[in-house]
C-alpha cells in the first residue's frame, strides 16, 4: 500500500510540475501588474499604437517592427534606454512624452 501511495504522490507531483513549465513570473512583460498600471496611466491611444506596432504580440517592439513607423525608427536608438534593441511599453511611452514636448 505504501508503494502505491508513493507512486500516486510522485505522479501527481510530476503532473503539477509539468503544468508549471510555461509559467512566466510576474514582471514587466505583457499581463504583469506593473504593465497594467502603466497601461492605465497613459492614453489608450498610446497603448493601442504600441500594440499595433508590436505586430507579433510579444510585448516589445523590435527594430523590424519599428521600421513600419518612420518617426519611431528615427528615435529608436534614443528610446531604447537599456540598449536591448527592443522597446518595452515603458520605453515607448517615455519616447512619446519626449516627442510630444
Amino acid at each position: 500500500m505504501k508503494s502505491i501511495t508513493t507512486g500516486l504522490f510522485t505522479t501527481a507531483a510530476v503532473v503539477v510540475l509539468a503544468g508549471c513549465q510555461n509559467y512566466t513570473p510576474a514582471g514587466d512583460g505583457a499581463g504583469s501588474f506593473e504593465r497594467g498600471k502603466l497601461e492605465m496611466s497613459v492614453s489608450p491611444a498610446v497603448v493601442e499604437q504600441f500594440n499595433t506596432l508590436d505586430s507579433n504580440g510579444d510585448g516589445v517592439i523590435d527594430v523590424s517592427e519599428a521600421r513600419s513607423d518612420s518617426d519611431l525608427m528615427g528615435a529608436f536608438g534614443t528610446a531604447d534606454v537599456d540598449s536591448d534593441r527592443q522597446l518595452s511599453l515603458e520605453e515607448f511611452v517615455d519616447s512619446q512624452a519626449v516627442n510630444n514636448n
